[in-house]
């Protein structure tokens, strides 16, 4: 009788889970399309070392040569956008290490170029260093 009972129960059991999974999927709304669009434009942060210089060029001319640069050190890219300020590209390092490198307009003619890597570790100063040094190289 109590295995009955048991059995009875149990079945119960998965019919209510099985009715609660089965909610249809929610439609996505024009305000969550929108603010997912904004996200995908907006700056990442990354925390750690950075190094800033400017360049006299113009921002769409030193974006290639940053993505040169990032290229031949070995980092993916994973995402670029652009905001008001500027421009910028996130990738990932070999050591999966975050880096951003913003390209930002003083005035016509001029552009700061900030890189931001992951980390507060000798690797990460390294990096910083080569991946900086690279694209004022390439840049000249």
């Amino acid at each position: 009788m109590n295995a009955k009972w048991n059995g009875r129960f149990g079945a119960m059991v998965v019919v209510c889970l099985a009715l609660a999974g089965c909610e249809p999927a929610a439609e996505p709304t024009e305000l969550s399309e929108e603010m997912q669009r904004e996200m995908r434009l907006a700056t990442p942060t990354v925390g750690g070392p950075s190094e800033e210089f400017s360049l006299e060029k113009k921002p769409a001319e030193i974006v290639p040569v940053v993505e040169r640069a990032l290229k031949d050190s070995g980092v993916r890219m994973v995402q670029t956008g652009s905001t008001e300020r500027g421009q910028w590209l996130f990738g990932k390092s070999l050591a999966d290490r975050s880096v951003l490198v913003q390209v930002l307009p003083i005035y016509p003619g001029r552009s700061t170029v900030k890189v931001t890597v992951e980390g507060g570790d000798a690797l990460t100063r390294e990096l910083l260093k080569h991946l900086s040094s690279d694209i004022l190289q390439k840049a000249r």
